[in-house]
């Protein structure tokens, strides 16, 4: 192979690089990066490909890390930007271009300067280009890094940490760096519609991100299926074989066109467990019913006030105690049968029963997570009167109906004009 044979001797390296560079056989390929919730293209990522016409593609898991070892990726790096920006620029839209840099570069004290000078002389404007730097690259030199990143941050260029959760993960770091943007390294997307830890992991990142204000992007998204449970997660943007492969600069510009790109995008939606669970807080405190959520173990997780009133208990009181702990006999096995009834049912289970002296009205419905799978029954439970009370207080308005008929000042498809007034005889 071509690059078991550059690897050996630096002259060797830095020819065939200059040549590849000369004749193109190295250039940029766009990947797209989309808006998750509205299916606009938001951005490029851009990537390295170099096509030799003797070997054909060599890989940049085999390239890159020789060009790093010999000092050459700034090379091939200015060589990007220099192709990539200029043609972008010519592109309708307000995308960006993301590019990676490695952590030998990220610790230059001249990287924001040369930089800077790059980029403005390509015509790309400097606030709609992006880098990308993995976790590993904070770990040489943090207050180099930390200084870098904060000039780059100033000058306009947003900075994402890439491949999140698979380095060197901190979060003290992550909330004091100026972060932009968060990318979820795609073994924690791939397949995590059938994988519930991924979900889990994939749902605590996004939540993360959205806590600190920083965009979260999903790396290799392959199907719909990702796609759709990230948009439930809440995730801002994707990136993946679903929405395009590594492009040429022509097919860059095609799929710009496809998907269109945004020219004004709104804030994104807030959907963050922090918000979620001040608007259920809120729900649970002031809904006119009671309410609760069981697990699997028919544990009360979390309940109101109102709920657990019917068992002369405060919610905190309730909470962590089984329907077994607080009730016995009829009643708990007419709540365990109404529980397994809903565990195998699409529609709620709605059944009166009596706790007590409490005429209740009871609304069971079994919970599931973003894949299906079910995680515990949420409860609704509504005050009714007995029976006989009800019959009774019926008699009692009809009674007195009966004394006091209402009169109509006009009798509704009557056209005479003349009041009426309704006479009932008894029975």
């Amino acid at each position: 192979m071509l690059i078991q044979f550059i690897s050996k001797a630096g002259t060797a390296v830095r020819t065939c690089l200059t040549t590849a560079i000369e004749n193109e056989h190295i250039w940029p390929a766009f990947q797209p990066i989309v808006d998750i919730r509205s299916g606009h293209l938001r951005g490029f990522e851009v990537l390295a490909r170099w096509t030799d016409p003797l070997v054909g593609e060599i890989s940049p898991v085999d390239f890159i890390p020789v060009l790093e070892q010999r000092d050459l990726i700034d090379r091939l790096f200015n060589h990007l930007v220099r192709t990539a920006c200029p043609v972008a620029a010519t592109w309708p839209g307000p995308f960006f271009l993301a590019f990676n840099i490695s952590p030998k570069q990220l610790i230059g004290e001249a990287l924001p300067l040369e930089l800077s000078e790059t980029v403005r002389a390509t015509g790309f404007p400097l606030e709609r280009f992006q880098i990308e730097i993995t976790e590993s690259s904070l770990i040489s030199d943090v207050e180099g890094a930390y200084a870098r990143l904060r000039e780059l941050d100033d000058m306009g260029v947003k900075v994402a940490l890439d491949d999140f959760g698979t380095g060197y993960s901190s979060l003290a770091r992550l909330e004091a760096f100026p972060f932009r943007k968060l990318k979820i390294d795609a073994c924690f997307v791939r397949a995590l519609d059938r994988d519930s830890s991924k979900r889990r992991i994939a749902a605590a990142i996004i939540g993360l991100g959205q806590s600190l204000g920083i965009t979260v992007v999903a790396e290799g998204v392959e199907t719909r299926q990702e796609e759709a449970v990230l948009r439930d997660l809440g995730c801002d943007l994707g990136q993946g074989w679903l929405y395009g492969k590594p492009q040429t600069k022509d097919e860059a510009r095609r799929t710009l066109e496809m998907f269109g790109a945004v020219e004004h995008t709104a804030p994104p939606l807030d959907v963050s467990p922090f918000q979620q669970l001040h608007q259920l807080a809120t729900l649970y405190k002031q809904a006119p019913v009671g309410l609760c959520f069981l697990d699997l173990n028919h544990r009360h997780v979390r309940v109101n006030d109102r709920f657990a009133s019917i068992h002369n208990m405060t919610g905190a009181e309730l909470e962590g105690k089984t329907v077994s702990d607080v009730m016995s006999g009829p009643t708990l096995a007419t709540v365990k049968r109404i529980l397994n009834q809903s565990l195998l049912s699409d529609e709620p289970i709605a059944e009166n029963y009596v706790h007590g002296d409490r005429h209740l009205r009871v609304i069971c419905t079994r919970v599931v997570d973003l894949a299906g799978e079910v995680i515990g029954f949420s409860g609704v439970s509504v005050d009714t009167e007995p029976p006989l009370e009800s019959c009774q207080r019926v008699l009692e308005g009809a009674s007195a109906f009966r004394k006091h008929p209402p009169v109509l000042r006009r009798c509704p498809g009557c056209s005479t004009g003349h009041p009426h007034q309704f006479n009932f005889e008894s029975n």
